[in-house]
Parts: structure tokens; C-alpha cells; sequence
């Protein structure tokens, strides 16, 4: 055996940051932190928290939108319901 020979057998340990995080924009910049990485990209869960909300309110309205429906359209459906159901 050679004696300068990595040893390759050592157990791999995950690491997930720094990492590189795509912007809105496109570019990429490296983030040392969770907290750095929610900086850089925004707050997604706010919409997603929104979305299951407006979810929530179509389906009590008795709406069954698509699982995929996005916000803007739940508003669109909800306001809908409501204006249909407050003019009968």
C-alpha cells in the first residue's frame, strides 16, 4: 500500500450549506444560511400560506377548484361565488 492513498471508505457527510441559489432574475449568488437563502428568494410560504386559505374559503363555499389553482385564480372563483350567491 502506498502510504499518501486517501482513504475512500470514510462515511460522506451531507452539508447543505453555502449553496447556490437561483433569484428571481435568473442570476445565482451563494448563501451561507437558511436565513440567507429565505433573504435572497423572498418569502414564498406567504403566498402558499394565502393560496391554502383562499383553498380553504372556495371549498367552503362549495367550490371545488384544481389542487394546482393558483391565488389569483381562487380570488377570481371566490369573488364569483359570492357575487352570484348574494344576487339570487
Amino acid at each position: 500500500m502506498y502510504p499518501n492513498m486517501r482513504n475512500f471508505t470514510a462515511p460522506y457527510v451531507f452539508v447543505e450549506y453555502p449553496k447556490w441559489v437561483a433569484l428571481a432574475d435568473g442570476s445565482k449568488i451563494i448563501v451561507n444560511s437558511a436565513d440567507e437563502e429565505q433573504a435572497a428568494i423572498g418569502e414564498p410560504s406567504g403566498y402558499e400560506n394565502l393560496r391554502d386559505a383562499l383553498m380553504t374559503e372556495a371549498k367552503s363555499l362549495g367550490i371545488s377548484p384544481h389542487h394546482k389553482t393558483g391565488a389569483e385564480r381562487l380570488q377570481q372563483l371566490i369573488n364569483e361565488a359570492k357575487s352570484t350567491g348574494s344576487s339570487s
